[in-house]
């Protein structure tokens, strides 16, 4: 029951982004009563907070196995392979990134924080690989700055892309554009 009120959750939201739906409207898609609803969560912000969760966690999956892919590519080839996967693991969640953007009680920026934190280690790889003349400080300065970009650019491609833009023309140019700033840094 836990996992249909989650999926009957998402299904609300990527219906009407980025609204949250209330309880009522939940239980009536759901087909349940609201007293279900409650047993299972407290409210409508703790069934989008685990949906943020689950988001947060495949997304770091979808960029830690885009990155180990990206490590033995030429660095043009890497980059692209970089912001292809997280552009589409946003695109996968972008239902509960919309409205956690537009929620001041579980922002995605937060969220950014705990995919980053563990994909330091391997977000150093490829910036170390270009830039072997950098000491560790300066990696460590870039790879915040790009992880930061990388995150920012990729979000608007997903989430804010216009309907008349080339969505894998945007991918290209956020590849072009990260990898300059790691290779003149």
């Amino acid at each position: 029951m836990r996992k249909h009120l989650l999926t009957s959750t998402h299904e609300l939201l990527a219906r009407n982004p980025p609204v949250r739906p209330s309880t009522t409207a939940l239980a009536e898609h759901a087909h349940v009563s609201i007293g279900t609803v409650y047993r299972y969560f407290p409210d409508i912000d703790a069934i989008v907070d685990e949906l943020r969760m689950t988001a947060v966690h495949d997304i770091t999956t979808s960029l830690s196995t885009a990155i180990g892919r990206a490590m033995d590519q030429e660095p043009a080839v890497a980059m692209v392979t970089v912001v292809e996967g997280l552009t589409a693991a946003f695109e996968k969640h972008a239902a509960v990134l919309r409205v956690s953007y537009t929620s001041g009680e579980s922002e995605f920026g937060m969220a950014w924080t705990e995919i980053e934190g563990p994909l330091r280690p391997l977000g150093r790889i490829i910036p170390a690989r270009l830039r072997p003349d950098l000491d560790d400080a300066a990696i460590d300065d870039l790879v915040f700055i790009v992880m930061g970009a990388t995150a920012s650019l990729c979000s608007r491609i997903a989430l804010l892309r216009p309907p008349q833009s080339d969505r894998d023309k945007l991918v290209s140019v956020a590849a072009r554009m990260l990898l300059a700033a790691v290779e003149d840094a």
